[in-house]
Order: structure tokens, then sequence, then C-alpha cells
């Protein structure tokens, strides 16, 4: 239905005198020796005509970068706006609050994508805002392929915010129920999610604040068929604020967050329902950092069970630099502790400040950066140093009591045989009991420190040369501590080490860095690039990526390229004298690739990509993905806007 009415609706307005538009075209080509191809063309239309807007996206990707092959209308939306009122149909994307509730975008890269098609209806007058939406929803999770999405969570939803200003006040409400089918990896559930959430911001002369508050209460309905009530599967809240103060040139944001929609010592899996849900996208306290060594990095966050903060500072010096500073430290909700090897209990951490124990899964970062002009301002250049540390997984984490039992025996009789006596029967004279402590743990941690730097100089002609270093020391290993380290299901026990000196202790250190060969205490990666350009015309990037160890299975380029031996400087494979499908060892850690960028017209550019790109964790918009490794490839993107 929604279709035919804006079928007619885009129909009225192209023929339509008066009518504006602008459009605009993309189109991504990537080609790679080990098959990881794609295609994706997408064309985006607006039309607008008075109070009328319409925009609608055409794609034809066969397959895309991730995602699944289309040949369609993608997205398509039309909004009315009579006097006071807003009235949208189609695809609606919409952000409350700071996103406790709902926050809602389409992030191609990460192939995530929460929108609501249906119906948007608002209305605001003077400092009272009031909108609804109502609309179903198709939101697709990767599972064990890194392309192509596995698992759907089909929402049919409805929310509602009223919103209302006085002076520098604000108060929001918000509201959203969702009758949502949930894919798990056997079968699904079906559940339904209702959020309730207040917000309020201030803003002063020096000053700023903002305050969140989302409830949320998840039931599960757990016979399709039969009308009985519905199983009450979750409670949980959310809280989230922040607090700006300016003086002078100087700034200072503090940040706070607590959502506890679901408690857990482990990552949540798709199993794992009825919690937080994906239209609730809310503020990380991570830093999302344009270093990609940094960003290979980030802390992979967790919406249903973190509490944290988070400090920056920025601001000018006297000689005209930028400083900036920034410090966060992340845990979950609870400490906890495995009373058997497999079972788990967790305990709320008292207060509200985040934990250091590794039992509560800790994150902590810091990033400083200074940056500044030179000469004129042809000369910049950016410094940084950030430093991370992470408990990535808890394998066991017990610390308490343990008794010891001796029993004393008392021989009573005995017998003479071959020249000497033997004792035949005994009594238990006493016994002794003693306690002693136990301490059984593994956990694996990381840290890294990397320092991005950045120079760039602009000559009178409008041409200017750049210069990217980073380099990241990084050490991923598990940590085993205790004087324990396995549990006796029989007697339900932790099994010392040492049984005759409880009291021996230990701490052993297991790196997961190898290169296949030998194994690596730490991971030294550094990634440099050079660029030449003209101003508003074309660029031309060269890259270099070096590793000299990998976490699990080690990376295999199978083919030896030209870019890889012009800037190896290999003459061999130039004469001939090289196995192209035998590569030489020192490839193995190394990716090299060489970028063009020019504008055809002010209104079109395409970009050429040609060679290796390591891969790796990337995240955005508070999503992330691992993309994986692109070998001896070529990549082509063109867009245009008319």
């Amino acid at each position: 239905m929604i279709r035919k009415i804006l079928y007619f609706a885009f129909t009225s307005l192209v023929w339509a005198d008066g009518i504006d538009y602008n459009a605009a075209i993309t189109v991504n080509y990537g080609d790679s020796y080990d098959f990881y191809s794609y295609t994706e063309n997408r064309f985006d239309l607006n039309l607008f005509y008075n109070n009328v807007q319409a925009w609608v996206q055409y794609e034809y990707s066969n397959p895309p970068e991730i995602g699944f092959s289309i040949n369609d209308i993608r997205k398509f939306r039309i909004e009315y706006k009579p006097l006071d009122f807003t009235i949208k149909l189609g695809d609606i994307y919409e952000f409350w609050g700071r996103g406790l509730v709902l926050n809602q975008f389409d992030d191609q890269i990460t192939n995530f994508d929460n929108g609501t098609r249906g119906l948007f209806l608002g209305y605001s007058k003077g400092p009272f805002t009031i909108n609804h939406i109502n609309g179903n929803t198709d939101i697709w999770q990767l599972g064990n392929d890194l392309r192509i999405p596995y698992y759907k969570h089909a929402h049919n939803m409805y929310a509602n915010q009223v919103q209302y200003e006085l002076n520098s006040l604000s108060l929001g409400f918000t509201q959203l129920h969702s009758k949502e089918t949930h894919q798990k990896i056997f079968g699904e559930a079906f559940v339904n999610h209702k959020l309730n959430g207040i917000y309020a911001s201030w803003t002063g002369e020096n000053a700023d604040l903002f305050l969140e508050y989302a409830d949320k209460k998840a039931t599960e309905k757990t016979n399709i068929i039969e009308n009985i009530p519905h199983d009450t599967l979750k409670n949980g809240y959310g809280i989230y604020s922040n607090l700006n103060i300016y003086l002078g040139n100087w700034g200072l944001s503090t940040e706070y967050k607590r959502y506890a929609f679901d408690r857990g010592y482990s990552d949540f899996t798709v199993d794992d329902y009825g919690n937080q849900i994906n239209f609730q996208t809310m503020p990380t306290l991570v830093r999302e950092q344009n270093s990609t060594l940094m960003g290979r990095v980030t802390h992979q966050y967790n919406y249903n069970d973190e509490r944290g903060v988070q400090f920056a500072l920025n601001g000018t010096l006297p000689n005209g630099y930028y400083l900036l500073a920034q410090y966060s430290q992340l845990s979950r909700n609870e400490e906890w502790q495995s009373v058997t090897s497999i079972n788990w209990n967790g305990s709320t951490i008292e207060g509200y400040l985040p934990s250091s124990d590794p039992s509560a899964i800790p994150y902590w970062e810091n990033y400083q950066e200074m940056n500044g002009y030179h000469f004129d301002d042809k000369l910049y250049f950016k410094l940084g140093r950030g430093e991370n540390y992470e408990v990535l997984e808890l394998m066991r984490y017990f610390e308490g009591e343990g008794e010891s039992i001796t029993e004393n025996w008392v021989y009573t009789d005995s017998i003479e045989w071959d020249n000497g006596w033997f004792y035949t029967d005994s009594v238990l004279g006493s016994i002794d009991a003693s306690n002693y402590s136990i301490e059984a743990k593994l956990w694996q941690e990381s840290r890294s420190i990397t320092f991005p730097f950045e120079l760039s100089y602009t000559f009178d002609n409008g041409y200017s040369v750049g210069l990217n270093f980073e380099y990241q020391e990084r050490k991923i290993r598990n940590v085993t501590r205790g004087n324990a380290t396995t549990f006796n299901y029989s007697d339900s026990t932790w099994l010392l080490v040492n049984p005759e000196n409880p009291d021996t202790s230990f701490i052993v250190y297991d790196t997961q860095f190898s290169d296949g060969d030998k194994q690596y205490n730490t991971q030294f990666n550094r990634m440099i690039s050079l660029t030449l350009s003209k101003a508003s015309n074309w660029s031309v990037t060269l890259s270099h990526d070096q590793t000299n160890a990998f976490e699990g299975q080690r990376s295999i380029d199978p083919y030896y390229n030209p870019l890889e031996a012009l800037v190896y400087g290999d003459i061999k494979y130039f004469t001939g004298k090289r196995d192209k499908s035998n590569p030489p060892g020192f490839i193995q850690k190394r990716w090299v690739s060489v970028k063009i960028d020019y504008s055809l017209t002010p209104s079109q550019r395409i970009s050429v990509q040609y060679g290796s790109i390591q891969g790796g964790l990337f995240c955005s918009n508070g999503v992330c993905r691992i993309i994986p490794p692109f070998n001896d490839g070529l990549t082509i993107s063109y867009t245009a806007v008319f």
C-alpha cells in the first residue's frame, strides 16, 4: 500500500511545474586475487516542490561488498509539511535524546540499518513538539560469514516522543514498543519490548548539561497458539549524562554511563534475546579513532552490561597549537566468580564507578594529541599517543577457601613373619582439618600503545605533500594465576597444584602472537603512507602496512604483484627470476597499496586503488565489523552529484 502511495506521489512530483531536484550516483567495484569481489551501484534522487520533498534510492549490487545482492528500490520516502505538521511515508530515521530509546541510521560500511519502513507524524509549534513512528523493521546481523548477513530480527514497532523547551531548558519523554521475531541459532523467539525514557538538557553561558534515563521490560510469548499470559523475560535500565564546561579557549567534557539491560561475564550472542535491541545505539564513551592502527584495537562496545566514565580536555595553547587529552574507563556492572569451571556468579559492583578487577571485564584508554601550523599555515603537523588495556575473556576466576582433612591411624595388632613383625590392624586415632586459600584464575588481556604522526606541506602553486606514520606495540596474552587450575566435580573442589604445600602460587603469561613458526611476546605494527596532491584536482597515496606476528591463523598472500616488487626493490621480479606464484616470505607480513583520486569535474570524482589491505576491526556509529584482508586486488569508486 505504501509503495502505491509513493508511486503516485513521485509521479505527481515529476510532472509538476516548478519542481527542483538533485541526484547522486555512487559506483563501487572491487576484485581481488582471493575472490573477494563485489560491485555496487546506487542512484539517489531528491525532489522538492513547495512543502513536499521526496527521496528514492535504487540499488543494483551483485553482490555488494557486504550484504545481499539487490536489483530494486532500496529506500524511499516522501515528506509533506503543512503548517506545523510533518508527515513522512517510507523509510524513517529518527534520533531522540542520546539514543537510549531510539537512534536510527543506515551505515553501509558496517551493513547496519535500523530504519523503520512506515509512517511518521510530527507536530511542532513554539516550544512544544510531538512525534509518532509506526512501521516494520528488519535488522540483519552477520554470522560466521564476514560478508553475508545471516540472522534477521524483525520488529513491528511504534514509538512516541514529546519534547518541551523553555529558554535554556529542554525536557523530553520517549516511548517505544516493539513486537520482535528474534532469529536464534536454532529456531525463533517471540518477544515484546517496552521502553520508556526521559531526558533533559540545560545550556548556560559557560556550561551545558544533558541527562537521559531509559527503562526497559521484555516479555516472551512461549506459546504462539494459545492465549496465555506472556512470561517476563528481562528487566533493565540505562543512564547517560554529559557535562561540558567552557573556559576561554578551553573545554572540558565529562560523560557517565550505566547500561544495565542484561548481565553476563562473556560476550552476548544471538541467542541472548530480550535485552537491548538494535533501535538503542547509545553513547559508547570510547574515542572513535581516525588512526587505522588504533581503530583495530578499539573496544567492542557492550550496550547491555557496561558502566563507565570519560573525560576529555581540549584547547589552544599560547603558540596556537591545539591540545587534546582524553581518558575513559569501563567495566561490566558485576564482578564475576566461577563457582565451578562452567558455573558463574556475579556480584554487583558497589558505588557508581567502573571496577579495575579482571573479573569485571575492565577496559581503559587514554589519548593525547597536539597539532598545529607553521610557516604561514603551509606546514601542518599532528602528533598523538594512545594507550589501552582490556580484559578480552574470562576462562575461570575463583578466589575462596578450601579444607584439607588428614586421618591419623593407630596400628593395634601385628604378627611375626620371616624374622620380622608386620602390622595387621589399625584404628582411626584422630582427624586433623585445616583451611587454606584457593586461587584459580585464567583470563585473556590485551595491551597496546600507539603513536600516530602526520605531516603535510602545501606549496604556493597548490601542490602538497603529506606523510602519515603510525607505530604500535601490542600484547595479547593468557594470564594464569593462583595455586589451583582444575575443578574436581566428584567432590566439588578445586585441585591444588601442590597438595603438600597449599601456599604454592604461580603466575604464567602465554602470548597469543605467532608467525606460524615461533611465538612473539609483542606484536609490532607499522603503517606509513605518502601522499602527493594538487588541491581539488587529484591525489596519489602510497601505503605500506607491516606486522611481525599474527593473532590466530596466519594471513597468506598467494601472489606476488609488481607494486610489491617495486616498493621492496626486488630486481629479480622484473628480470623474470622470481616465481610470481611462490612469493618471498617477507611479503606475508606486509600489505602495499596505491590509491589515485581524481576530480573529473567539480561534481564528479573517481578513485582507483590497487594492491593489498590487511583489514581488521572497523567501528562506526557504535557498530563494529571485522573487515577481511583484500589481497592483490583492484577497487574503483565513482561518485557524481547533479
